[in-house]
């Protein structure tokens, strides 16, 4: 096997804090905890957001925005009723059936599966800073305040759209691991709880998680990871005397530093039956900006029954 670069392995463990100490888009990576309980797969924020990858909604400004998820009645916008809330919740047939697709998506290549609302996920502090240190700069959203009619999509009042009864059984059957990304266009800007903020939904395939890098969940499940992380630690401050030959020690930092997130995923998340979750990396951030740690975590075991 080949050996990786030195840019590409600084590049793999770039920091989701930087020297500012503002949270980087490495930040809103998320972890995918398969159905098999196995792997975690790990969607960067690029994977979920290019723009070769399927977007059926978003809401940009007052005129660009294009409603998938709900039906036009009457002149009103049926939401879905089912999705409004929940972090992680299940797409059924029954919602794909009643979505307005936007120009260029084939309906057929969207199949059930499970929407995942980063919105919802806030990375609120739990760790009180210890000593003073200079503060980020924080740069506010633009929230939307109005839309404009449109007139392929009139817009006249909002109303909630129930699962009828006849597709009540949709919502126990199981579905794919097919993903419905819901995030912010600005994740990492400042936003007020009350206000409405550009967004956009995109289309993950099981194909598509199937082709990114996963973590092996049965790697380290004996190991002590307290005793993991000090390791951790005691190579990151070893590698500032050897900047003549970095890759070793960042191969091992990496590999160490893998079994740790994948232990800690399969602990925390997986056997607790923890369903969705988010933390802030600086929360747990050491001192090197070398290696981060996993910000939003979505266990699709926990809705088997």
């Amino acid at each position: 096997m080949e050996k990786i670069s030195l840019e590409e392995l600084q590049n793999e463990l770039s920091p989701y804090i930087d020297e500012n100490g503002n949270l980087t888009l490495r930040s809103q990576d998320i972890y995918v905890i398969r159905k098999d309980g196995k792997r975690a797969t790990l969607i960067n924020h690029k994977d979920y957001t290019a723009k070769e990858i399927k977007r059926i909604e978003w809401c940009y400004s007052e005129t660009d925005y294009h409603f998938f998820f709900g039906s036009q009645n009457q002149g009103q916008k049926l939401q879905q009723i089912n999705i409004i809330g929940p972090a992680l919740t299940k797409i059924v047939p029954w919602n794909l059936e009643k979505a307005q697709c936007p120009a260029g998506i084939n309906r057929d290549d969207l199949k059930p599966g499970y929407l995942l609302d980063l919105r919802v996920l806030q990375l609120n502090r739990l760790r009180a800073p210890l000593r003073e240190s200079s503060q980020p700069s924080f740069v506010p959203d633009t929230p939307i305040s109005h839309l404009e009619p449109k007139s392929d999509q009139p817009i006249v009042s909002f109303a909630n759209d129930h699962i009828p009864t006849s597709a009540l059984e949709q919502l126990k059957e199981a579905v794919g691991e097919n993903l419905y990304i819901v995030s912010y266009v600005n994740p990492l800007m400042v936003r007020d709880d009350n206000e409405f903020y550009p967004y956009h939904i995109h289309y993950l395939s099981t194909d598509d998680l199937n082709r990114l890098d996963a973590l092996n969940l049965e790697a380290g499940k004996q190991q002590d990871l307290n005793e993991l992380q000090q390791a951790i630690s005691e190579m990151k401050a070893t590698i500032h005397n050897h900047r003549d030959d970095l890759i070793p020690y960042l191969e091992s930092i990496k590999d160490q530093s893998n079994t740790l997130t994948a232990q800690s995923l399969a602990r925390y998340y997986r056997d607790a039956g923890v369903q969705v979750g988010a933390v802030n990396p600086k929360d747990v951030q050491e001192e090197s900006l070398l290696v981060g740690t996993v910000c939003t975590v979505a266990n699709l075991q926990s809705f088997l029954k």
